[in-house]
């Protein structure tokens, strides 16, 4: 035992050398494995006096692990002893030792699970009486109860409850049976006699010890769900129950006994029944509500008082009258349920979120149905959202904004309005009248107080606007007009409330929250002045001075640049009249001040860059290329504004160049690439071309201009990232805006992107050329052949690569379907010419090579079925027929000698199997490649399969000619379902 208890210490000590705390937990394994380490262990726990806790607590765990793992090679004399063992623990420890000094938490927590684990296994048959001995040993001769042991056996019921009733935990099915059959055995007497005895110890310690009251209760909760309901739902523990309710030290316990009793699963008309006699409706009444902590047990137990009355209401095969009966009471218990939901505290507004989405689901299968709704209950309706909408209201002790708020109570509130929110739809979809009135009325109110030069808390004005946002949302998408259908000159209340937001100037509200959710109404709700342009100037003045995009808070200020862009964006056929002026008040914003990135992270603790107020600049200049490109300004003008908008970023870029870059200065490459980037986004606000169209706009020289100055910038540069990036981002601006004019400029931009460029931007990069390739087709075929094999070179480059972890593996998995895509993007394209011209025939076996290496790939199904289908295309074009020899020098040579085996050894793999999904994908473009080989070769083809092919596998002459049969006599979808058979044969 020494030795156990020395090993213990030694294991558990961070002191002690290595090698002898390697051999110490060598010892405890030994111990834990061999058939009398139980023992040892169990001599070891009961010494006296004491040992350390942690031997003893290894002691219990060696027990537990042989009771849990091992109970079959114990023998009836074993489990004897350490019932016997157990017994004479428990009454050293919880009733003779008379000690102030109790035994540790952790150890009489390990002594309850051991005891639980026993009971499971020798309850009833090998120890029937177990808890009336243990009840025995916990009382006193005169018939009261030894504090320290009813405690311990309140613990060790509800232990045994968690053992062999929770529903949540996952179970073998031996152990549902074992499970079963003990609850079975309990409910014939024991469970009476411990209904008894944990009323008894909640009579006798209710003022003496309250803790122990509490776990009596605790009980009674738990074990209410499979024990008799009579047993606690009589006269007597209920008065002691509501007695309790009264308690301040055994409210909230008894509460949630209640709400354990309510939720007891039963036959619908017997819980109805039972909810009646309990009568709780009357008993919250005269509850003392002043306790925040009580009132959110209240609300729990209201809460579950709900959802049960709700779950009768619902039920098909529930009685009318029945139904009936439950909606009184329900009506009955509706002043707690808006009396919670309203309370300030939101863990108790939270607590009764089902029951009102109970409540409100009745309401929806009542108008489903078609049913008028009663007076009451449209009061309810009313009533609810009236709570609702007031709950969303900030709370009286919140700042907005104020850095001392903990963000995770910001989110909490959040998250508290999109439920709150979610509420307020479903009363929108139950009655819209209703909806309309009350909310049209709220926002009114708060909007006409503002007009007279009432004192208004920033709560109530942000809480108006808030609505207003959110009732675009709750109204479905035919009721988001703002005219009347009939008579365009009347508005709808929805028109009413945006003109009275627009005309009402609450947006100068002196508080932040006001003017950004007032911005954020103004872009949900543009098409308003669609309808009515004449408001249109009220809005844009208060976008652009210090409301808006001149804030003097920089978190709103970026917000609003964001908005603005898409108001603009959004209403741009109406802005022709105001862009002069709409563009001088921005000008003061365009300036570009590089700044270091700053860090943040991501929820799993990843780095992660944090937005920078340039990326929020980027959607101003955006909006600056809109303005400029509206159709209401004559060509002139658009040159004049383009060239003002954009002389100060190539001044940028010309400046910071000729300062040259010195290597230390982190600032100077950051600069460049902003400036690159805002004149791509400048590009980005004008319209896009139609496809392969070439823009003949007098502006576009400006751009032009401006494309060779970021090509400079690239060629200088080009080793770094950050300016690939953002070469890249203009370009495919200007390719949307400028068309088949950027075109010439293509092959010095690929190539100064393709020198130095990452695994990742080529990812990023070739979907890119597949998409210029489509769009500007043919004129692009002398920069794609041009370009090919500088593309097609820097992709194997990285494809030779070995992958250094996983995420580069998964990042090379990526390239090869890019790459793929990208060929399969010039025959799209019909550019697969470039493939076979002068410049490229002699390194096309190289790339059918790749191709092929991808199709023999078993482990990635996907990007072998794109290889395949890379090789259908190219079959397609150019292989040879008897009237055409073939333009691709050398590729019939490919076929017969690479291809065709490919095809039969592919699927001929152990690692295909025919039956998956993904691998009758790639069988698809397998067959077809052969029926279109057929096709364009005829009998040369079959020739070759029946005399050279098929000869050189060894294959059966008559399975030889069946396959030669079938490929000329079936169509595609016969042929692949005879192949399949052919290679299943094959195998076997």
């Amino acid at each position: 035992m020494e030795q156990i208890e020395q090993a213990v210490i030694c294991a558990l000590d961070p002191h002690v050398d290595p090698n002898l705390k390697a051999q110490a937990n060598a010892y405890c394994e030994q111990i834990k494995q061999s058939q009398d380490g139980w023992q040892l262990c169990l001599q070891l726990f009961m010494k006296e006096p004491k040992t350390v806790p942690q031997a003893r607590f290894f002691a219990l765990q060696i027990l537990e692990n042989t009771l849990q793992n091992r109970y079959d090679t114990l023998d009836a004399s074993s489990v004897e002893y350490i019932e016997r063992t157990m017994m004479e623990y428990l009454q050293r420890e919880f009733v003779d030792n008379t000690d102030s000094a109790s035994e540790e938490t952790y150890i009489r927590n390990k002594a309850a699970q051991s005891l639980t684990l026993l009971f499971a296994q020798v309850y009833p048959n090998g120890w029937p009486s177990f808890f009336k001995d243990l009840m025995a040993l916990a009382r006193t001769s005169t018939g009261s109860s030894h504090e320290k042991a009813a405690d311990f056996f309140l613990r060790l019921c509800i232990s045994i409850d968690e053992e062999i009733a929770r529903m949540d935990i996952p179970r073998h099915r031996d152990q549902v049976a074992r499970n079963t059959n003990i609850k079975d055995s309990m409910r014939l007497g024991d469970i009476q006699l411990l209904a008894g005895y944990w009323f008894e110890v909640l009579q006798e310690f209710r003022i003496q010890n309250p803790n122990i009251a509490q776990l009596a209760l605790k009980n009674i909760g738990a074990y209410i769900a499979w024990m008799d309901i009579s047993l606690v739902v009589n006269d007597q523990v209920m008065n002691a129950l509501y007695e309790l309710l009264s308690d301040s030290n055994l409210r909230i316990p008894a509460c949630e006994c209640l709400a354990d009793v309510v939720s007891k699963g039963m036959l619908p008309l017997d819980k109805l029944n039972m909810i009646q006699m309990l009568n709780i409706t009357e008993t919250l009444g005269r509850l003392d509500l002043s306790d925040p902590e009580f009132v959110e047990s209240a609300a729990r137990l209201t809460n579950v008082l709900g959802i049960e009355l709700c779950k009768i209401n619902l039920d098909t095969n529930v009685p009318a009258e029945a139904k009936v009966t439950s909606w009184a009471l329900i009506e009955q218990l509706s002043p707690y349920l808006l009396k919670f939901l309203a309370n300030e505290y939101d863990d108790t507004t939270t607590a009764v979120f089902p029951f009102v989405n109970d409540v409100l689901s009745i309401l929806k299968k009542q108008k489903k149905a078609m049913q008028q709704f009663t007076q009451a209950q449209r009061e309810l309706l009313g009533s609810l959202l009236s709570v609702v909408i007031r709950k969303m209201k900030y709370d009286e002790d919140t700042e907005w904004g104020n850095d001392e708020d903990e963000p995770e109570e910001e989110a909490l509130f959040t998250e508290l309005r999109k439920n709150l929110r979610v509420f307020a739809d479903h009363v929108a979809s139950i009655d819209e009248d209703l909806y309309v009135s009350y909310v049209h009325s709220t926002i009114m109110e708060t909007i006409n107080n503002f007009k007279s030069g009432a004192e208004l808390d920033w709560r109530e004005v942000e809480l108006c606007l808030y609505v207003l946002y959110t009732y675009g949302e709750a109204l479905p998408k035919a009721a988001m007009v703002f005219v009347n259908t009939n008579d365009p000159n009347i508005l709808t209340p929805l028109g009413e409330l945006v003109r009275e937001m627009v005309t009402s100037n609450i947006s100068s509200y002196p508080h932040p929250s006001v003017p950004l959710q007032f911005f954020e109404n103004l872009v949900r709700y543009y098409q308003f002045f669609e309808h009515r342009p004449e408001y249109l100037p009220q809005a844009l003045e208060a976008f652009v001075d210090t409301r808006g995009i001149h804030h003097t808070l920089k978190q709103i200020r970026s917000r609003c640049w964001y908005l603005f862009h898409r108001f603009v964006k959004s209403l741009k056929s109406k802005m022709g009249p105001y862009v002069e002026t709409v563009l001088s008040s921005l000008g003061d914003l365009l300036t570009i001040q590089a700044e270091l990135p700053v860090l943040t992270s991501t929820a799993d603790g990843m780095p992660l860059p944090a937005a920078s107020i340039f990326d929020s600049q980027l959607y101003l200049f955006e909006t600056v290329g809109g303005l400029i490109s509206c159709e209401h300004l004559d060509a002139s003008k658009q040159t004049e504004y383009l060239k003002i908008a954009l002389q100060p970023l190539v001044d940028g870029i010309q400046n910071t160049m000729a300062q040259g870059y010195n290597g230390d200065d982190e600032l100077y490459m950051i600069q460049l690439h902003h400036f690159v980037l805002a004149i791509g986004s400048v590009a980005k606000g004008f319209p896009t071309l139609p496809k392969g169209a070439s823009c003949n706009q007098q502006w576009a020289g400006v751009f032009v201009q401006a494309t060779e100055i970021i090509l400079n910038v690239l060629q200088t540069y080009n080793q770094v990232e950050l300016i690939r990036d953002a070469a890249r981002f203009s370009f495919a601006r200007f390719i949307t805006c400028l068309g088949s004019e950027i075109l010439p400029y293509l092959p010095s931009l690929i190539n100064g992107l393709l020198t130095e460029c990452q695994i990742t931007e080529l990812v990023d990069f070739l979907p890119f050329i597949g998409l210029i390739a489509h769009k500007y087709k043919p004129m692009i075929r002398n920069v794609m052949d041009e370009l090919l094999l500088p593309l097609v070179k820097r992709v194997f480059d990285f494809l030779n690569t070995t992958p250094s972890g996983t995420d580069e593996a998964i990042l090379l998995l990526e390239l090869r379907k890019a790459y793929l895509n990208f060929i399969v993007s010039l025959f799209n394209a019909d550019l697969e010419g470039v493939l076979v011209s002068e410049r490229n025939i002699s390194h096309l076996n190289t790339i059918l090579q790749t191709i092929l290496h991808f199709s023999k790939d078993n482990s990635d199904p996907t990007t072998q079925k794109m290889a395949f289908g890379v090789f259908l295309k190219l079959v397609t074009s150019f292989a040879s027929t008897a009237q055409q020899p073939t333009v691709a020098h050398g590729f019939d040579q490919f076929v017969y000698n690479e291809l065709i085996p490919t095809t039969f050894s592919v699927p001929m793999n152990n690692a295909f199997n025919v039956a998956d999904g993904q691998s009758m994908l790639v069988f698809g473009e397998i067959t077809a490649i052969q029926k279109t080989l057929y096709s364009k070769q005829g009998n040369d083809y079959v020739e070759y399969m029946m005399n050279v092919f098929f000869p050189s596998i060894q294959c059966p002459r008559e399975t030889a000619e069946r396959y030669c049969q079938a490929i000329q006599q079936y169509d595609a979808k016969q042929f692949k379902k005879y192949y399949q058979s052919f290679i299943t044969e094959a195998k076997s």
